[in-house]
C-alpha cells in the first residue's frame, strides 16, 4: 500500500502526509490478509491480490479516520497514536477519508484483471462499504444509541457495520481469480458472516474490558458516547457464547476445503485475541 499511495512530495503535500499517517500507522490488517487468504484458497498468485488488498485497506482506513471524528466516536487515539483529526485537524481528517475512498476505487479500476473481474470487485466494494453496508451500519448505530435492542437487531447491525467489509474482503480475494461457483460463494458468505459478526462482538467486549495499551485507544469509548452494544445490552457470558458460536460457524464453513488453513488461522487468531481479556 505504501508504494501505491501518493508520496508526501506530491501536492498537496500536507494532505498526502496525513493520508499516509492514517493508512500506514500500524494495525492488524485483517481485511487485507483475508483477501490474500481467500485468494490462496482459490489458487491465486499474490500479484493478482495486491490491488484488491490495497483497496480494502484504504476503505478500512477511511472508515477509521471518519469514525474517530468528534461528530461520531470522538476518539483521540487510534492504534496508540493521535487520531488523524488530532494529529492534523478536523477538516483535514474529513478530506483524508474522502481521498482514501476515491483511491480504493481508482486502484481497482486500474488493476490488470479482466474488465468483468474489475467491475465485480468495484461493485462488491461499493455495495458492502456503502449505505447498505458499512456506512449504513454506522448510521443505524448512531440512530439506536441509548436505546434497547434485541440480540437479532444488534447482530444485524454488526453485520452491516463490520461484517459487510469482512465479506467484501473475502469476495475480492475470490473474484480476483475467477467467478466462484454457487457452492463456494455460499461457503464464503457463511465464513464471512461468522467472522464479521463475531469480530464486532469481540470489539464490543474488548472495548469494555480491555486496557489502553492493548487496544491502542481509550477503553470504554462506546459507553462514553452512549453506543448500544453487546456489552451494554447483554451479560458478558451471553455475548461471549454468541461470539464463540459465530467463530465456530465461520470455521465450519471451510470444512473439507483444500488450502483453507490461512482463513482458518485468521478466525482463530481473532477469537484468541478476544478471549485474552477473559483470562
Amino acid at each position: 500500500m505504501s508504494e501505491k499511495l501518493p508520496s508526501v512530495g506530491t501536492a498537496p503535500s500536507r494532505l498526502h502526509e496525513a493520508i499516509r499517517y492514517s493508512s500506514l500507522n500500524g494495525g492488524k490488517r485483517v481485511r487485507g490478509l483475508l483477501v490474500y487468504a481467500t485468494g490462496y484458497l482459490m489458487g491465486a498468485t499474490d500479484e493478482l491480490l495486491d490491488v484488491p488488498a490495497c483497496a480494502i485497506e484504504a476503505i478500512q482506513s477511511f472508515s477509521l479516520v471518519h469514525d474517530d471524528l468528534p461528530a461520531l466516536d470522538n476518539d483521540d487515539l487510534r492504534r496508540g497514536k493521535p487520531s488523524c483529526h488530532k494529529a492534523y485537524d478536523e477538516a483535514t481528517a474529513i478530506l483524508v477519508g474522502d481521498a482514501l475512498q476515491m483511491f480504493a476505487f481508482e486502484q481497482l479500476s486500474k488493476a490488470t484483471h479482466s474488465a468483468e473481474q474489475r467491475l465485480n470487485m468495484i461493485r462488491i466494494l461499493a455495495e458492502d462499504s456503502g449505505s447498505t453496508g458499512m456506512i449504513g451500519g454506522g448510521f443505524i448505530e448512531l440512530d439506536i444509541s441509548g436505546k434497547s435492542c434485541s440480540l437479532k437487531d444488534l447482530e444485524d447491525l454488526h453485520w452491516l457495520k463490520c461484517g459487510k467489509l469482512i465479506r467484501a474482503s473475502v469476495l475480492l480475494g475470490a473474484y480476483a481469480v475467477t467467478n466462484p461457483d454457487n457452492d463456494m460463494l455460499s461457503r464464503l458468505e457463511q465464513y464471512a458472516y461468522g467472522l464479521g459478526v463475531g469480530y464486532q462482538i469481540s470489539n464490543d467486549l474488548l472495548d469494555s474490558m480491555g486496557k489502553l495499551e492493548f487496544l491502542g485507544k481509550k477503553p470504554n469509548s462506546d459507553e462514553t458516547v452512549g453506543r448500544t452494544t453487546f456489552s451494554s445490552e447483554f451479560d458478558r457470558s451471553i455475548a461471549k457464547k454468541r461470539m464463540l458460536d459465530l467463530f465456530d460457524e465461520s470455521l465450519d464453513a471451510l470444512y473439507g476445503l483444500d488450502r483453507a488453513e490461512p482463513l482458518q488461522l485468521i478466525t482463530k487468531q481473532v477469537r484468541d485475541r478476544s478471549l485474552s481479556v477473559f483470562n
